[in-house]
């Protein structure tokens, strides 16, 4: 009898686009809230890896600013997502600017603190509209461009999605409704290629957590009170991690890119929060 090596599995690799192995990092990646924090940490890191972003933003000199970064690989659109009616537009704008897009991430989102009896109508509608409505609304138009090529999206939810704090209510609602349209879509696209995961930071040390959180009817602290306050409310906040800080938005990032770039890797809920969640 002749002996035969056993046949060795095809090593496919990552191509550029147009494959379930897609490193869609190094593709066309539209990034929401790009101009700040976690959303201009990743924009950086897909930049870093040859990669080209299309950033939407409400600031149009932030946007011009990550532009100059890399005029060649950088497109940006001027829009409020909270204005859900120009949704459409918005979209049409960022398929556009390559040509075409591999990924998405949905960073953009914001957090009013009210405590039962003082939650407003308007925070809560604001808070639905841009953390909840407008990622779902963008990542179902990227989805039917992305149909039968393969992609990834990617939802900026949090960790007060399953471990809540008092004074996040609508905020925490929003984000734990995210990770059940991450979960439902990830079953729905995975036929057609699509990937969809969500990652849950703990506190990021981001302008939106250095906010000074104040009661109702207090008026806003200014000037020493304001730095006083600021850091004691950073103090209490880095506290709760076991690890002993806060995150900065490149730790988050560099786990937004793997989900992005995983082929394998689908509804997924990936936390990360410096043991938050744990202590």
């Amino acid at each position: 009898m002749v002996s035969r090596p056993m046949c060795q599995p095809k090593r496919r690799g990552f191509q550029s686009r147009g494959s379930g192995d897609v490193r869609v990092s190094e593709g066309r990646v539209v990034v929401t809230g790009a101009t700040r924090g976690i959303g201009r940490a990743v924009a950086d890191a897909i930049l870093e890896r040859g990669g080209k972003v299309v950033a939407i933003g409400r600031n149009a000199d932030l946007l011009e600013e990550l532009h100059r970064q890399a005029e060649e690989r950088v497109r940006t659109v001027v829009a409020d997502l909270g204005d859900l009616e120009k949704m459409p537009s918005v979209a049409d704008q960022a398929l556009a600017a390559f040509g075409g897009v591999d990924g998405l991430v949905n960073c953009a989102g914001m957090a009013v603190y009210e405590r039962a009896g003082a939650i407003q109508l308007e925070s809560l509608e604001a808070q639905l509209r841009l953390n909840l409505m407008a990622p779902l609304l963008l990542s179902q138009i990227v989805a039917e461009h992305l149909r039968g090529r393969g992609g990834a999206i990617v939802n900026v939810s949090s960790t007060l999605s399953v471990r809540v704090a008092a004074g996040t209510a609508a905020y925490a609602a929003t984000k734990a409704a995210l990770n059940a349209v991450t979960k439902t879509l990830a079953l729905e696209l995975a036929p057609a290629g699509v990937r969809v995961n969500a990652v849950l930071p703990g506190v990021v040390d981001t302008d939106m957590v250095r906010a000074p959180r104040v009661r109702p009817g207090e008026a806003p602290p200014v000037g020493q009170e304001l730095e006083a306050r600021v850091e004691a409310q950073l103090e209490e906040l880095r506290s709760r991690h076991p690890i002993g800080r806060l995150g900065r938005p490149e730790d988050v990032a560099t786990v937004i890119v793997g989900l992005l770039d995983h082929p394998w890797q689908t509804g997924s809920l990936v936390t990360i929060d410096g043991g938050l969640s744990v202590a």
